[in-house]
């Protein structure tokens, strides 16, 4: 057998296996009734969790950054209502073995560029910002479920994170985790802990007040330290 062809069958063979684990903990947080039994949480329209987007060249990326957020919004207004619809539709259908995960994520793939107010704003800040592009990078959030009343208290996060995030972080192993926003933050020493290798660096939402100097400094701040970890693993991805 040609060496191309054996290396080509290796990769798709260690790509399957870096994907089961995932698609596992995918299910079953999307099985996951524990926070709305305990009431901690009130369900919104979109009434499953709600796993993200990873890209395609992730793992093969030269430093693999995963961007964690606090939780996806509830929705509430027209426009992201109507957004929602479809976004749930294909939910339940990945949840019900209807569609598969790749269906998932070209679904997202589409709508991701719109996130935001205004819209791009998510695209704008991140990747454009930091430098990183998104067929390469992996979102999260801690709490993968919308509360209708976009309240999140601390027991939940924590619950979320302990059964559904941590084991998705020492999963995918990134080298950098961007933790976005305050409520974030103190998941970084946790996330440090799974994967030793990694550097969590706590910055800004997307959707921060800042003035756009403070922007421009915090947004360098996180390049050069995701330049850094890019130095320090130079034979990734080869």
């Amino acid at each position: 057998m040609p060496l191309g062809v054996r290396q080509q069958g290796k990769q798709i063979t260690e790509t399957a296996k870096q994907w089961q684990p995932i698609e596992a903990i995918f299910h079953e947080s999307m099985k996951c009734r524990k926070c709305f039994v305990q009431g901690l949480a009130e369900s919104a329209f979109i009434d499953v969790a709600q796993p993200r987007w990873m890209g395609p060249r992730y793992f093969g990326a030269s430093v693999k950054v995963l961007i964690i957020s606090l939780n996806p919004g509830a929705g509430n207004t027209p426009e992201k209502q109507r957004l929602h619809v479809p976004f749930r539709q294909v939910l339940h259908a990945y949840r019900d073995g209807r569609k598969t995960c790749q269906d998932l994520f070209a679904f997202q793939r589409q709508y991701i560029p719109r996130w935001g107010t205004p819209p791009g704003r998510f695209v704008r800040f991140y990747m454009d910002g930091m430098g990183l592009t998104l067929d390469e990078v992996a979102l999260a959030n801690i709490a993968w479920c919308a509360d209708a009343k976009n309240k999140w208290p601390g027991s939940m996060l924590s619950l979320c994170f302990h059964l559904h995030t941590g084991r998705l972080v020492a999963a995918i192993r990134p080298d950098v985790a961007i933790l976005s926003g305050s409520g974030t933050h103190k998941y970084a020493t946790e996330i440090e802990r799974l994967v030793p290798r990694c550097r969590a660096v706590c910055t800004l939402h997307y959707a921060h007040r800042k003035n756009r100097d403070a922007e421009r400094a915090e947004l360098q701040r996180v390049r050069n330290e995701i330049m850094s970890a890019r130095e320090k693993y130079p034979q990734q991805g080869t």
